[in-house]
């Protein structure tokens, strides 16, 4: 596999990795917001049910005034617990996962990238100057024969 391949592999496997850390995001901003709508919801509903049977109910012991103000207090209170129940929750082991993962594909395509520049460096290196990176690889090769040939002889 070229260097290239490996470069182009490694990006897929960090742009799945962030599509899939992006994802758990979603998830956790989808559930905290379910909470806080049926917080809402149950909030409202809590203050007119409350609001008209319990006023209704503390309104002969205490009075109007203070009627309401119970009436209104617990049904506040429930929504309170609810919306704090909605801020709790967090991503599991998937998002340890996907982080992991997403580490190591940014270590391995700076890996290639680095090797790419290796190879980018070597090529310029020979199209500047063929002369100085052909000579030595061709003598090393001629003394490679030169060798052998002596030790045939021998």
């Amino acid at each position: 596999m070229s260097d290239m391949d490996t470069l182009v592999r490694n990006l897929r496997v960090l742009l799945r990795a962030d599509l899939i850390i992006a994802e758990i995001h979603l998830r956790k901003a989808a559930a905290k917001s379910t909470f806080f709508g049926i917080a809402a919801l149950i909030g409202g509903f809590g203050l007119v049910m409350l609001g008209i049977a319990g006023f209704l109910a503390l309104e002969t012991l205490y009075g109007a005034i203070l009627a309401a103000t119970i009436t209104g207090g617990v049904a506040l209170v429930l929504a309170a617990l609810l919306v704090f129940a909605g801020a709790r929750v967090r991503p599991g082991r998937e998002l340890d996962l996907a982080t992991e993962v997403h580490a190591a594909a940014m270590t391995a395509v700076s890996a290639d990238l680095q090797a790419a520049g290796t190879s980018v460096q070597r090529l310029t290196a020979f199209v500047r100057n063929p002369l100085d990176t052909a000579v030595p690889a061709v003598a090393f090769s001629l003394f490679n024969t030169l060798l052998k040939a002596l030790r045939r002889k021998n």
